[in-house]
């Protein structure tokens, strides 16, 4: 009996090694060196019931393997749980890479990471599994008859590239922190992948339970909005931030003008979360921010609060393009960033692409500058 672990709808472009698996992406045709030849055939077998839209099977896929076990290898109870738990990590390391508003930029979401466990036996049959609320239930089908079709919401999703060294710190920070302290953080982690599934049938507000739970966890905040707030603003810190005294968008019910567009969006958000989590499908407090606007701006957001927590533990670095996006976060809450810019120039162009623009060649300027200074071109 052998058992393949993978990831039918997950086209990555390269292996990645994240703790104690590793995922490997399938081209059909393309050689794969490490795996015998027997069982790349297998691997084809089974995945020949996985479907494409055009009801041809996957193509370009990956596989789990776990440690230096064979591919086909059964798997223990708590090495299957550690196998999600490190699917959860490549989730997130997926998620923060999305690039957004670019149409031809990378971009997944949660159900790229859907993974399968099937057993084979060598014969045309196979056992498949599915979950009930009173147990489990499971039925033999024979290989030549399976037919599991991608979702549209993952057809349209394009290859799936990992931040890699997001995904090492996390696999470091991992294996050192606290058990309670990373317990902590694997809800939060779990809480913001469910929350970014792209999958009609899950509703907006429980996207914003959810994520609101994910910062509430990751920051280690109490169950209260201006708490969570506070957090957030004093972990994304922006090199210019905006004061609401000073930002384009206004609410009556911000009393205080010295505080900043990123606490001010972050205690709305959390806030409407109460009347989501008890029930209500719509909230009838005054909002500043749309819908839409929240859910993007808390899936730019969570990535960002994860990479200053981690670099805040040593295990991480920011980036340029790090810093340029903590920069240009609250510039972008305080535009209307969903609308195209009324002289937009190409599909990719957008609010969010010209305030990165903008941040990195400034960040650019300014480095160039003071390496020249240093090297004293400045000096009477």
């Amino acid at each position: 009996m052998a058992t393949l672990h993978f990831l039918p709808w997950c086209r990555i472009e390269k292996t990645y090694s994240v703790g104690e698996i590793t995922i490997i992406p399938i081209r059909q045709g393309d050689p794969v060196s490490d795996l015998p030849l027997e069982t790349l055939q297998t691997i084809h077998k089974i995945l020949s019931g996985y479907k494409d839209l055009e009801g041809r099977s996957v193509r370009h896929f990956a596989i789990i393997q776990y440690e230096e076990f064979d591919a086909l290898a059964d798997l223990t109870g708590d090495q299957f749980q550690t196998m999600n738990d490190c699917l959860q990590l490549s989730c997130l390391a997926g998620l923060a890479k999305r690039a957004y508003f670019n149409p031809m930029g990378p971009y997944c979401n949660t159900d790229c990471f859907i993974s399968y466990g099937q057993r084979y036996t060598g014969s045309q049959f196979t056992a498949l599994s599915s979950r009930r609320r009173d147990g489990q239930t499971s039925a033999m089908y024979p290989l030549s008859k399976i037919a599991m079709s991608m979702p549209v919401h993952i057809s349209n999703a394009g290859s799936v590239v990992l931040d890699d060294a997001l995904l090492l710190a996390l696999t470091d920070f991992r294996k050192s922190a606290d058990p309670d302290e990373w317990g902590r953080w694997q809800n939060a982690i779990a809480c913001f992948n469910q929350a970014n599934t792209d999958n009609e049938t899950v509703r907006p507000q429980a996207e914003w339970v959810l994520m609101c739970s994910a910062f509430e966890h990751i920051l280690q905040a109490r169950s209260e909005a201006k708490d969570v707030a506070r957090r957030l603003a004093d972990v994304i810190l922006p090199g210019e931030p905006v004061q609401s005294k000073n930002g384009k968008r206004r609410s009556a019910v911000w009393t205080n003008p010295e505080e900043h567009i990123r606490f001010e969006w972050m205690r709305e958000f959390y806030r409407i979360r109460g009347d989501f989590a008890h029930g209500k499908l719509l909230t009838r407090r005054p909002t500043v921010w749309n819908e839409m606007e929240h859910l993007v701006l808390a899936a730019m957001a969570f990535p960002l609060v994860v990479r200053c927590l981690l670099q805040k533990t040593g295990h991480y670095s920011l980036t340029d393009i790090d810093i340029a996006q903590i920069s240009c976060f609250e510039r972008l809450a305080d535009e209307k960033f969903l609308e195209d810019p009324p002289d937009q120039q190409y599909s990719g162009d957008s609010v969010w692409s010209r305030l990165i623009s903008e941040e990195r060649w400034s960040l650019v300027t300014k480095k160039a500058f003071a390496n020249l200074e240093q090297k004293g071109f400045f000096s009477n």
